[in-house]
């Protein structure tokens, strides 16, 4: 499990977003180098390229999650591809101010009302590109389930290094658990002290349900001021993979 230190702020909100920079709080920077670690040791070792993030109930911050993991997976020099799959609430293009973009995208590619290379943009300062979701269709589920998403996810992976699909709460509706079936992996968000126990178990039956491979869970708006172990200004955190326990305070144990 990987932490996200903030400062007694929300760094998730319906207007607000914090992209990781130069500016960010050490130990936010450090948090998704972590995960990024993390994910390249997971794919170098089995080619785990598409990643599915997903969340118990709205409000966990995935989207927020998304976007700062593929920055800091570009900024590392790998070729990313963000994919808007929420087609019920989409988000992603109000974040990055990509409106203009939102009348192409992943609903009309699907549906061939649209070609793939005038659906994705590109964003030069963030070292990414960006699908949107489109269009709201009526249909979003059958759209995810199609064999067209599976042949499109099977495209992008000959074009990018990493290919991230910010999806619908999983407990809410089935598009994540649908969707899990074409991605390598899912990463669960959880917003700390916000999300149920309860619910949280429900979502990750869900993935279980459908036999989706679960990377394992992001813990997101961690209260640093409660819970962080300083020594000489560097930053706890852990990560949770497996059996596999990592804790550093500037080294791996």
């Amino acid at each position: 499990m990987a932490k996200f230190f903030q400062k007694n702020k929300m760094i998730h909100d319906e207007n607000k977003l914090e992209i990781v920079s130069d500016k960010s709080p050490f130990a936010y920077v450090e948090a998704y180098k972590t995960l990024r670690t993390n994910m390249n040791f997971l794919s170098r070792n089995s080619q785990y390229k598409k990643l599915l993030l997903t969340s118990s109930i709205p409000g966990e911050g995935k989207s927020s999650v998304s976007i700062n993991l593929a920055r800091v997976l570009a900024e590392n020099g790998k070729r990313v591809l963000l994919i808007d799959c929420d087609m019920r609430k989409p988000m992603l293009h109000r974040y990055l101010r990509a409106q203009r973009f939102r009348s192409r995208g992943l609903s009309t590619v699907l549906s061939g009302n649209s070609t793939l290379e005038e659906s994705i943009a590109t964003f030069s300062d963030l070292q990414f590109d960006l699908m949107t979701a489109g269009p709201i269709p009526p249909n979003p589920t059958e759209l995810l389930a199609s064999a067209e998403m599976g042949n499109l996810l099977e495209l992008l992976e000959t074009r990018y290094d990493y290919i991230i699909c910010d999806t619908p709460p999983v407990s809410l509706v089935t598009d994540a658990a649908i969707l899990s079936e074409y991605c390598d992996g899912v990463l669960l968000v959880v917003r700390q002290k916000y999300a149920t126990f309860q619910q949280v178990k429900r979502a990750k039956q869900n993935l279980q349900n459908v036999h989706a491979q679960i990377f394992g869970c992001v813990l997101n708006q961690y209260d640093v001021s409660k819970n962080v172990r300083e020594s000489a200004g560097s930053a706890y955190y852990h990560y949770q993979y497996g059996d596999t326990k990592l804790a550093s305070d500037g080294m791996m144990q």
